[in-house]
């Protein structure tokens, strides 16, 4: 299987959406789909087009062709992270945290898994 970009940053953005709703609901996934859900997190080592400005659709211009697809999803992630965050430095913190894991994480094949 071919390492799809835009997919993983889907499943990375729903695995976030449904651990800050857990948090929020002070509970853990309760059932096969949230626990599915999860799983797909795969982190952000192999999508550095979050370290990349995706404020405002200006910024979409100083990003290169190959990761412009990431754009919109990137600014969803930002959102989603703002909207959860209870203030600008918890917000920080957390981008500050998913900026670090693109160097610190980093994406395995599924054949080398599989193997």
């Amino acid at each position: 299987m071919a390492y799809n970009k835009l997919q993983t940053m889907r499943d990375n953005i729903e695995a976030i959406r449904l651990a800050l709703r857990l948090d929020v609901e002070h509970r853990n996934a309760e059932n096969a789909l949230e626990r599915e859900i999860l799983r797909k997190y795969a982190g952000f080592g192999g999508l550095k087009c979050i370290l990349q400005d995706a404020n405002e659709l200006a910024d979409a211009a100083k990003w290169s062709k190959s990761d412009i697809e990431l754009f919109a999803p990137t600014v969803e992630l930002r959102r989603l992270i703002h909207d959860y965050s209870k203030d600008d430095r918890e917000f920080a913190a957390y981008m500050d945290s998913l900026k670090a894991s693109v160097l610190t994480a980093f994406y395995t094949p599924a054949p080398i898994i599989d193997a």
